[in-house]
């Protein structure tokens, strides 16, 4: 890890690591191993390896971020100078590779001042350490925790003044036996502040039972979170007011102490109470996090959700994290809990969410209170529950994005719990019982499961399902493939053994195993994507114009690797010149809906000549490095080739094996449709081309030489519309007169034409030479209008 800090990411509302690319946060809270759980402080079980060992396990799950609690007897240790423990555990997450979100104070204090005295030490122990996230200054404190300790002025929310504005509900006697009684406020507190609480107390309940009606009203679309800012509030506000004050007198010094000993670390809290998570003093925060617990109910898990996402609304440009939530096993079968746990990390996320949690790592060995034992990763023998092994897979997809995308349908299973199905670009996560997914990925197999796909990373496909069965995959609907013929697909480094139709891959999946098909690279597409006039001119007013161009894995949207970066140059022709090299693209990284790739510019072009009706420029790409195929874009106010006339030869050049050339000039001179029928009839043509020795009209003639005769391969190249183009004959050298100097085209499919939408485009290509050719374009029609430009979609992050 880097010596500097998790930060906010610019512009807010996300998280990103010291180098600067995105944080998802993924945390799992940790309380301790399954035997020694709220007590792994205590000496008889405190065990550094076995919570370094605990923290890998995390890391290996997908979590990037690990909560835990500091908690007793360590306040004894730590304010008498001792830290052995907490530096031994701060050093067990270094180690382990997973950040810190240390949750303080989860012991009793009095007094505020000891709160900002124990979080500064603490801050001051670990300033700049590269390991801890950040500090959550307590975990869900109550209105207790705010009302009834010791503040150095008097806490707002006990003033007679608020008494005034919400007169008692009952008698101050029983007020005062109400608050004395089982020990609800501490014994130094004197009576009349005793009663002030027991008053505030009931105000509160008031104010929360005025809130659950109108959230009702509003049919639960949104939460008391909307409700402490909206017009229905008013009679509240002095109560609402005076508790937010109370907040702010909570925070201010714990936040100074901090601040001041550890500049730039994040700071939060925990907050479970969505009343107080809403409160304005929260803007003092770094960023939000608040603790959800849904039952198993797609509406019930979108409200809880609607808190976290309305305090993003409330808290513009803060990050909000979702750092516990978790379904119980109990009662709950584990592979439906894990259903309903990567439904709400992947709505979270759809929400714009900096992250999303999981209470918790371990369950715990039988005992009391079930529920609570049960909200493991992993059972208290060890084994992985279904989350943990769904976990992986969402985390792998989510922990490196840049932004929210794809969306997530959330539905009601045959028992009314909780399914889903995720939607990306590149992407699908889905639920079922027996079947999940769709035609593009679909598992099939005994009982309820999750099939996780996702192609994030350019040219790599990753599948994950939480039960054994069968998989099909479909690359061509994944990946707009036409044809698949170079992958591997493997698991652990071994090849998977499976069937293939067309680009329909089938195979058997186990649980939690992840397997991976990868494209093999080996040849690029390279088109040109969009030509933008500058200011949006037309055509036949245009000086200027911006070129993008892709490159990406052959007949499909997956962008080259990302450490891929080779030299692309812009070829343009005039008319039916030849064309030549004018440009050299410049890469950046693209926005595709908040995936990056990798594209190629070429700005302020020359398209003048296209002001003049008659002339057209024909733009097409070369790619230095390896094969490649190209596509055509046409500029022009009509850009068909109508006969011209042809290049009459000034001379012949003849060449010889021992002295072939370096570069020639290959031209089309013509198309001729069978039975002269017109480009909407034709479905066959002749295409003749000439070479000219390269910037001359001298004609190339192949002459024999001590090594045997010039015989070059020379091919047309024919593309379709915007696509790349594809060798489709090799050309017939016919003697003319006393010498064989022209190549012939017979019988070349030009039916495609004939759909006045379409177009050809044709050009000549020279095995081992450079070759300067121009291009004939063969349709009713033939501009490139402006088409959509496909959207990538691989993600480069970084």
């Amino acid at each position: 890890m880097s010596n500097r800090l998790v930060s906010i990411a610019p512009g807010g509302g996300r998280l990103q690591a010291p180098d600067g690319k995105p944080f998802f946060a993924i945390v799992v809270n940790y309380v301790g191993h399954s035997d020694r759980a709220w007590a792994q402080f205590n000496s008889d079980k405190f065990d550094p390896a076995l919570i370094e060992a605990d923290f890998r396990l995390a890391r290996a799950t997908g979590a990037n971020t690990v909560r835990t609690f500091v908690a007793n007897p360590l306040p004894a240790e730590f304010t008498a100078g001792d830290w052995t423990r907490l530096d031994a555990v701060v050093a067990a997450a270094e180690r382990a590779g997973v950040y810190l979100l240390l949750t303080l104070a989860d012991y009793g204090v009095s007094y505020v001042r000891t709160l900002a005295a124990h979080a500064g030490l603490i801050a001051a122990r670990y300033a700049g350490h590269p390991a801890i996230l950040g500090y959550d200054l307590k975990n869900e404190p109550h209105f207790y925790n705010l009302a009834l300790i010791h503040y150095p002025d008097p806490a707002p929310l006990l003033s007679p003044a608020l008494s005034n504005s919400y007169p008692p509900p009952q008698i101050t006697d029983e007020a005062l036996a109400w608050a004395r009684g089982e020990g609800r406020v501490p014994s130094w507190m004197p009576d009349d502040a005793a009663i002030r609480y027991a008053n505030a107390y009931a105000t509160l309940n008031a104010c929360l039972q005025a809130a659950s009606n109108w959230v009702s009203a509003h049919d639960y679309a949104n939460s008391i979170v909307a409700f402490v800012r909206s017009p229905e509030a008013a009679p509240w506000r002095p109560f609402l007011d005076a508790l937010d004050a109370t907040l702010a007198a909570w925070l201010a010094p714990q936040l100074a102490a901090v601040r001041a000993a550890d500049p730039g670390r994040l700071v939060t809290v925990g907050w479970s109470d969505p009343l107080l998570a809403a409160l304005p003093a929260n803007s003092a925060l770094d960023f939000h996090a608040i603790n959800r617990y849904p039952p198993n109910s797609p509406r019930w898990l979108d409200y809880h959700l609607t808190i976290a996402a309305e305090l993003r609304t409330a808290f513009p440009g803060k990050p909000v994290v979702l750092t516990e939530f978790g379904f119980p096993t109990d009662t709950l079968e584990p592979a439906q809990a894990a259903i309903a746990e990567a439904a709400g990390w992947l709505r979270g996320y759809e929400l714009g969410l900096a992250g999303v949690g999981k209470w918790m790592l371990w369950d715990l060995p039988p005992g009391p209170n079930p529920r609570e034992r049960s909200f493991g990763l992993f059972e208290a023998s060890g084994a992985p529950k279904p989350s943990a092994l769904a976990l992986p897979a969402v985390a792998a997809f989510l922990g490196p994005t840049r932004a929210p995308r794809g969306q997530v349908a959330l539905s009601a299973n045959q028992a009314g719990g909780i399914a889903y199905r995720y939607t990306a670009d590149d992407a699908r996560f889905s639920s079922g019982q027996g079947r999940a997914g769709d035609s593009l990925a679909r598992w099939e197999g005994q009982g309820w499961a999750q099939l996780c796909v996702s192609w994030s990373r350019p040219g790599t496909i990753r599948v994950e399902a939480t039960a054994p069965g069968q998989v099909l995959l479909d690359l061509g609907q994944m990946l707009g493939l036409a044809h698949l013929s170079n992958y591997t697909l493997e698991a652990a480094g071994a090849p998977v053994d499976h069937t293939r139709a067309g680009t329909v891959l089938a195979f058997s999946v186990a649980a939690g195993r992840p397997i991976t098909c990868r494209l093999g690279l080996d040849a690029v597409d390279a088109r040109v994507a969009i030509v933008w006039p500058h200011g949006d001119a037309p055509v036949a007013e245009a000086r200027l114009a911006n070129l993008t161009a892709y490159l990406t894995f052959p007949d499909s949207r997956v962008p080259v690797p990302c450490d891929l970066a080779p030299r692309v140059t812009l070829w343009r022709a005039l008319n039916n010149e030849p064309a030549q090299p004018i440009a050299t693209g410049a890469r950046r990284m693209a926005d595709f809906g908040g995936r990056r790739a990798p594209v190629w510019d070429f700005n302020d072009l020359d398209v003048s000549p296209a002001r003049d009706p008659k002339n057209k420029l024909y733009f097409s790409l070369r790619v230095d490095g390896g094969p490649y195929r190209a596509n055509v874009w046409v500029h022009g106010v009509d850009a068909r080739t109508f006969m011209p006339q042809q290049v009459q030869a000034e001379g012949i050049f003849a060449v010889t094996p021992e002295a072939a050339p370096a570069e020639i000039d290959a031209i089309i001179q013509i198309v001729w449709p069978h039975g002269g029928a017109a480009v909407g009839e034709a479905t066959l043509a002749n295409i003749t081309a000439d070479l000219f020795a390269h910037g001359t009209r001298r004609r190339l003639l192949p002459a024999r030489g001590n090594a045997g005769a010039w015989e070059p391969a020379v091919w047309l190249v024919r593309a379709i519309d915007n696509a790349v183009g594809a060798r489709v004959a090799r050309g017939v050298l016919r003697t003319e007169g006393a010498n064989p100097v022209r190549w012939d085209f017979d019988d070349i499919d030009v039916s495609p034409a004939r759909d006045p939408s379409s177009k050809l485009h044709f050009w000549v290509e020279v095995d081992g030479v450079r070759t300067y050719a121009n291009f004939w374009t063969h349709g009713v029609d033939a501009r490139t209008y402006f088409p959509n430009p496909d959207v990538l979609l691989g993600d480069c992050v970084g």
